[in-house]
């Protein structure tokens, strides 16, 4: 899968458009809300559309067809009155040939566990292209056995499974230490984060054994370890990488933590780490906003053009560079919004409140408040003290930066603010005034200042993959 696209589907009032350049894997973020899910049933209404139709039953074929209509219309967009369309790989999705490709969804809120696990069931309830699951079950499920007890073993766990094949292929969960043996009311005796560590790995070792070679192998991970110890995340990523590379494995997640150490783990111990595409998912104003971080320019490429622009500057440059500065600004507070949940931005905090309360922020091209210092610290230190309060403010003047009407503009707009600076602040405002020359150098110095600290707090660059 090269390329998705949703149209007036579910969350998205407009289009969003998903890029994935020869097959790549991805991992994108995004809030409870931002349209994650959206995605997620995007790819079960493409692949799976005939298995939702069977789902559905009535009595006569009206009533059928008066079923089917109100299924598909389910998806529609509540706010635009068109109906939903999908694109895979720039076809629409009624006349995609979905034959070559192989398919697996999981989501945790279909992780469900009730008193008991069954094999059959549990294949037959998630959104596996597994034909024949009931032979499926009786020629492997010794082979699953096998495989998710060594995982288990791998994990430093405890407990072992059985699977009887002769009681609906149900798993018999054992703890030796515990002196456990069941296989009905197992939430009374195991915790949840055990139970889906439990699931998670029958689900992903019978998908890896009912990979089909000759086909295009598609794992789509929803939020699917949230509940899971933090030492098993860790565990279960590496498993996942190991028994997939042969698959392109999409993950969504609204876990920024979760999110950052897929990333960290792809950038160390994935080979082809080339082959992953890092994404966040936003809304701003009810507006649905993906970027992929490697597509993101870098604030010194902005910073150049604007500099290589003749004099006087043409309006139109002016305004394209300006427009480039807020497409930067917007990118760089949604990603000290995700730092900001773990506590992680402290400096930047500070610099964006002060913005938007309109006091000044104390920079002068490439150079910053400690610069300042520097330079107070030496004229206090000249012997010759004449006017010295009238010197000393001038030099403070020439960092004071106060002309961001722009900036305070764009950061009440922005519904991420509010997380940014931790209180909230309106969002109702109408239009963005134009940049003037001075702001567009100020703005960029502002730029290069905010990605210098993201270098520095997560050790790689917002713009690099």
């Amino acid at each position: 899968m090269n390329k998705l696209k949703l149209i007036n589907f579910k969350a998205f009032e407009d289009s969003l458009a998903i890029a994935l350049d020869n097959r790549k894997n991805l991992l994108l973020y995004g809030e409870n809300g931002a349209g994650k899910s959206s995605i997620y049933e995007a790819l079960k209404v493409i692949f799976f559309k005939a298995r939702l139709e069977s789902q559905l039953s009535a009595l006569t074929p009206e009533d059928l067809e008066q079923k089917r209509n109100e299924l598909w219309s389910s998806y529609d967009n509540k706010i635009t009155s068109q109906a939903f369309n999908l694109e895979i790989n720039d076809t629409d999705h009624h006349t995609f040939d979905r034959t070559p490709y192989q398919v697996f969804l999981i989501s945790i809120e279909e992780l469900s566990i009730g008193d008991r696990i069954s094999l059959q069931t549990l294949l037959k309830t998630f959104f596996f292209d597994i034909p024949d699951i009931p032979g499926f079950c009786n020629r492997e499920f010794q082979r699953i056995q096998d495989l998710v007890n060594a995982s288990l073993t791998t994990f430093q766990e405890t407990v072992q499974i059985e699977i009887d094949n002769q009681d609906a292929f149900t798993l018999r969960i054992i703890d030796p230490r515990k002196h456990i043996e069941t296989k009905t009311g197992i939430r009374k005796y195991f915790n949840e984060a055990k139970l889906n560590l439990i699931l998670l790995l029958v689900l992903l070792n019978a998908i890896d054994i009912s990979k089909d070679s000759a086909r295009h192998k598609i794992l789509v991970l929803d939020d699917f370890i949230t509940s899971l110890d933090a030492s098993n995340r860790t565990f279960l990523i590496k498993d996942i990488f190991a028994k997939f590379q042969d698959s392109q494995i999409l993950i969504l997640t609204h876990n920024v933590s979760f999110y950052n150490l897929i990333m960290f783990m792809v950038r160390t111990s994935v080979t082809n780490h080339e082959h992953w595409a890092f994404a966040n998912l936003y809304e701003i104003n009810n507006a649905h906003k993906l970027y992929i971080k490697s597509e993101i320019e870098r604030s010194k490429k902005i910073k150049a053009d604007y500099e290589a622009l003749p004099l006087p500057q043409a309006t139109f440059d002016i305004e394209n560079i300006g427009n480039r500065i807020r497409k930067k600004f917007e990118t760089l507070l949604y990603e000290y919004s995700k730092l900001l949940m773990i506590g992680a931005v402290e400096e930047s905090k500070k610099i964006l409140e002060r913005l938007s309360q309109g006091k000044p922020v104390y920079f002068k091209y490439e150079k910053n408040a400690s610069d300042l210092v520097d330079t107070i610290e030496a004229a206090l230190a000249d012997p010759n003290d004449f006017n010295i309060k009238a010197r000393l403010q001038a030099m403070i003047d020439e960092y004071k930066l106060a002309e961001f009407a722009n900036f305070r503009t764009i950061l009440k707009e922005l519904k991420l603010y509010q997380k940014v600076t931790m209180h909230p602040m309106s969002h109702g405002v109408d239009g963005i005034n134009t940049f003037t020359t001075k702001e567009i150098a100020n703005s960029i110095t502002i730029l290069e200042k905010m990605e210098g600290y993201l270098k520095d707090i997560v050790d790689s660059d917002v713009s690099v993959v």
